[in-house]
């Protein structure tokens, strides 16, 4: 039997699984991280993120997207999209923009295109919203992530760095 992925989005009932997914996100994040960067309190780290996933879940106005993917009726990925105004001393662009916050497809859908369909729907969504111009973040070393927002007409605009003395 074929396996069925659906995109949608989040409901009341979503709350416990979308925690979970981010907490996946933030561990599977870690695992790549350099070890330098792993000197901090991880309980605390995960404490934290679970705070605030639990506020961005249950606060979410018209300016915020959750969208849960499905396969075989399991919640397997989400998307985190909002829309946000830019400060007026960016130099890179102000005014409403559209920020895609999180993407995350657990291991065991990975190759399904799921996390093409969940870029499609926040893309969509975006648009429906009148927003002009998204941006995302991804970690250097996150090649999958990258291709996938290359292939959808993202571009490189800025670099962060970091050296450990």
């Amino acid at each position: 039997m074929k396996a069925e992925g659906i995109i949608r989005k989040a409901i009341p009932e979503d709350k416990y699984s979308f925690i979970e997914m981010v907490l996946k996100f933030t561990c599977y994040n870690r695992e790549h991280h350099r070890k330098e960067c792993r000197y901090d309190d991880f309980i605390q780290v995960l404490d934290a993120i679970k705070s605030k996933a639990i506020k961005t879940f249950t606060n979410r106005d018209d300016d915020v997207l959750i969208l849960i993917a499905e396969l075989n009726s399991k919640p397997v990925g989400y998307a985190l999209a909002r829309i946000y105004r830019e400060e007026t001393t960016a130099d890179n662009g102000t005014g409403r923009m559209g920020l895609f916050d999180e993407l995350y497809v657990d291991e065991t859908a990975r190759g399904l295109k799921l996390g093409q369909q969940l870029t499609d729907s926040v893309m969509i969504w975006m648009k429906s919203k009148g927003i002009l111009r998204v941006k995302l973040h991804a970690y250097a070393w996150n090649t999958a992530a990258r291709k996938l927002y290359e292939r959808n007409g993202f571009t490189v605009y800025a670099s962060s760095f970091e050296k450990f003395i």
